[in-house]
């Protein structure tokens, strides 16, 4: 039925370790990259009912009758798996290699060494609410991203979510999913499966032929059920037709996140949130599985103390690695050292800058930062105040025709907060950063993000994972961080280029207006 241990593919690049599971259109196996010694999962397709395999390993169709059949559904697998490895976010199973052999096709992907939701549901009963909605908010930013790119992924469940060691949860297996085209609606389509209990209505009868996030936000929302419950939801088609009811989730549960799952898994798909953020919206008054974002007070922040005092020491406001060390500080309370260094020379209306020796200098605090490790505010793209909803329907340009906003002080937020020469970099400026420097993931002050350090002279600036913020929810703190540039993409009127990292990549990419980004201003 699946390959042996042992089994090479692609010549000797891979090799099968243990086979993990099967499904009606294919088997994953844990695999080896034999050159790199790095661990991988692997795909095969193989539709049990029409397909065979001999003691070789190769795979055939059992009868003629199916053969064009197959033939066009594993032509499909493939062709989606190459769509699927353009896609590249810290919630999201990276795949890596496509090719076919024996008879078949295979995907690489990641190996998650972790447990599935499913796993941990099964062995520890229904989760906290806290701890369940803090699983639920990390899909939440995978799945904007995945929608963002115009794909839906359609299976999503407790199965198909993993937890890594670092508790973070990655959306894994996209066998079924669709992608779409802006314009016409739905171009592509792999595998018309769906699981009982988290497809809707349109799914299980296979009425998909639009963009609908609405769909993938049903099988969220029995996901979190799921989590609260310790059960399976009842399949749509059941409650539906009046032969099942889905039982009310417990009494303790916080009426936000009860309104939130009874709003996902209405039957009719106009009556759901009809995007990510507006159900991730919805969850904002549930419990909280960690920070969330409020309109930022700067002094707040440094827990109402005299700026830029923290924790009784003085911490730099600006640092350079080419100025000498005036003194070391060891503060007992925050566990970390502080090394005050001289200031830069003239700096500009009271912000400092590192020349990394690029066409540009660059600031060496965010907007709304008082020290290089400070986190700083969040902004939509071209707004210049921040605010406590970010949202498609609070955005100021969202939709709207517009060029470079580099400098213009009523869009520009570097530029109307910092004043001239300050503003908003330009992408080919982002793209000069990543060219041009070395980029390494490390700890600041208990901070984490990248050190980058210059090509060309040697000196760095230090940009914090700061996360981002759809609606009034804060993701990815401490492991990703969201730059704007003041460049819009050329593509359309609602996504503007951005700086984009996580926990050892970075990526010049885009994304929409409307989310709460970081600004890290720059000077000509």
């Amino acid at each position: 039925m699946y390959l042996q241990a042992g089994t090479l593919l692609r010549g000797d690049t891979y090799k099968i370790i243990r086979f993990i599971a099967a499904g009606g259109f294919g088997c994953t196996y844990e695999a080896v990259h034999v050159a790199l010694k790095k661990r991988v999962a692997i795909k095969e397709f193989f539709v049990s009912d029409f397909c065979n395999r001999d003691y070789t390993g190769q795979v055939s169709v059992a009868t003629d009758s199916k053969r064009d059949f197959v033939a066009k559904l594993k032509r499909k697998f493939y062709d989606e798996a190459c769509a699927v490895a353009s896609l590249r976010h810290p919630g999201i199973v990276s795949v890596n290699d496509v090719f076919e052999e024996k008879g078949t096709a295979y995907f690489v992907m990641d190996y998650i060494d972790g447990r599935s939701l499913a796993d941990i549901v099964r062995a520890e009963g229904a989760l906290p609410e806290a701890r369940a909605l803090g699983y639920i908010r990390q899909v939440c930013a995978a799945l904007h991203y995945v929608h963002a790119n115009n794909r839906l992924h359609l299976d999503i469940k407790p199965q198909n979510i993993m937890v890594d060691g670092a508790d973070r949860a990655i959306l894994i297996d996209f066998g079924v999913s669709k992608q779409y085209d802006e314009e016409t609606g739905e171009n592509t389509s792999t595998l018309l499966g769906h699981t009982p209990g988290y497809a809707p209505p349109e799914q299980a009868i296979g009425k998909l032929k639009k963009f609908l996030p609405a769909t993938d936000i049903y099988a969220l929302g029995a996901t979190l059920y799921h989590l609260l419950t310790g059960t399976t939801p009842p399949a749509s088609g059941d409650i539906s037709s009046g032969e099942a009811d889905l039982q009310p989730l417990p009494a303790y549960i916080s009426a936000a996140t009860r309104k939130a799952v009874s709003a996902a898994m209405q039957i009719r798909k106009n009556d759901r949130p009809q995007s990510v953020a507006a159900f991730a919206a919805l969850l904002g008054g549930g419990a909280s599985p960690g920070p969330s974002y409020v309109n930022n007070n700067r002094r707040e922040q440094m827990l109402g103390q005299t700026i830029p005092e923290y924790h009784g020491v003085q911490e730099p406001t600006m640092y350079d690695p080419s100025l000498p060390i005036v003194k070391t500080l060891f503060d007992p309370n925050a566990g970390h050292v502080f090394e005050p260094t001289k200031a830069a020379i003239d700096p500009y209306n009271g912000h400092d800058w590192v020349d990394l020796g690029l066409s540009v200098k660059w600031a060496k605090c965010n907007v709304g930062a008082y020290t290089p490790t400070g986190y700083g505010d969040f902004y939509a793209w071209g707004e210049i105040s921040t605010k406590n909803d970010y949202t498609e329907d609070s955005s100021l340009l969202n939709g709207k025709q517009i060029g470079s906003i580099c400098a213009n002080s009523s869009l520009d937020v570097a530029r109307a907060e910092w004043g001239s020469p300050w503003r908003l970099p330009t992408a080919l400026e982002i793209k000069e950063l990543i060219d041009n420097c070395t980029w390494e993931w490390t700890t600041i002050n208990k901070t984490r993000g990248y050190k980058v350090t210059s090509n060309r002279n040697g000196k760095w600036i230090f940009l914090p994972a700061a996360g981002w913020i759809v609606a009034s929810s804060l993701s990815g703190r401490d492991s990703m961080g969201n730059y704007w540039s003041g460049t819009p993409h050329e593509n359309g009127c609602s996504d503007a280029y951005k700086l984009y990292f996580y926990s050892g990549k970075y990526f010049r990419v885009w994304d929409l207006r409307y989310e709460g980004f970081s600004i890290r201003p720059v000077a000509d």
